[in-house]
C-alpha cells in the first residue's frame, strides 16, 4: 500500500495545480477503477460532445486562418456560434450535476483536484469525478483515487488523483488552469 500511495503522490505532484473554486461531482465507488474498456464505455454523453465541440470550434478557427481578408469576420461569426453551442451545452451538462455529491475545488490540475468535504475518504478509495468548469469552458468525467484526507478544522481536506481521463480532457483542465492562474495573476497586478 505505501509504494501504490508513493506513486499516487508522484503523480499528483506531474501538472500544476492552480487555487480555485469550480463545482464538482465526486462518487466513491464500491468497486476497484474499472478497465480503460468501461472507463471509454461510462463517460456520458454529453462529456463527450462537450470535448468534441471544443475540439471541432477551434480546427475550424485554425482553418480560417489561411482563408485571408475575409477570415476575420468569419471567425467572429464561428466564435458566435460557438458561444450560442457552449451555452446550449453549458446547460445539458448542468444536468449531470448531482447536488448529493457536489463539492467544489479548493485548487486543481491537469493531475488532480483537491475539496473539502465532512467525511473522511480512505486512501487508494477509487472515485468517479465529474469537473464543470467555470466560463462555459467544458466539463470532464474520469475516475480517480484518494490520495489523502487530511483532517482541518472544518472538516476533511480530500486529495484526488485522476487515474482514468481522456489525453483531451487532461490538456483541457491544463489549459483552464493555466488560464485561470492568468486571470489570478492580472487581478493581482491590477490590485498594486
Amino acid at each position: 500500500m505505501s509504494s501504490e500511495l508513493d506513486s499516487l503522490a508522484e503523480d499528483f505532484q506531474q501538472y500544476f495545480k492552480v487555487e480555485h473554486r469550480i463545482a464538482i461531482n465526486v462518487i466513491p465507488l464500491s468497486t476497484p477503477l474499472p478497465s480503460e474498456a468501461d472507463f471509454t464505455a461510462a463517460i456520458p454523453e454529453p462529456f463527450l460532445l462537450a470535448g468534441n465541440v471544443g475540439q471541432l470550434n477551434m480546427n475550424a478557427l485554425r482553418s480560417l486562418q489561411r482563408v485571408g481578408e475575409l477570415a476575420e469576420e468569419l471567425a467572429n461569426y464561428l466564435q458566435q456560434q460557438a458561444k450560442k453551442l457552449d451555452l446550449l451545452l453549458h446547460y445539458v451538462l448542468q444536468q449531470q450535476d448531482v447536488a448529493a455529491y457536489r463539492h467544489h475545488t479548493q485548487s486543481y490540475g491537469g493531475a488532480g483536484l483537491t475539496f473539502k468535504t465532512d467525511r473522511a475518504m480512505p486512501a487508494l478509495q477509487a472515485v468517479e469525478v465529474k469537473l464543470f468548469l467555470a466560463d462555459n469552458a467544458g466539463a470532464v468525467f474520469c475516475f480517480g483515487q484518494v490520495l489523502s484526507a487530511e483532517q482541518t478544522t472544518d472538516g476533511y481536506l480530500i486529495k484526488v488523483v485522476f487515474k482514468l481521463i481522456r489525453d483531451e480532457d487532461r490538456e483541457l483542465l491544463v489549459r483552464a488552469s493555466l488560464q485561470q492562474q492568468a486571470r489570478q495573476l492580472k487581478l493581482k497586478a491590477e490590485q498594486r
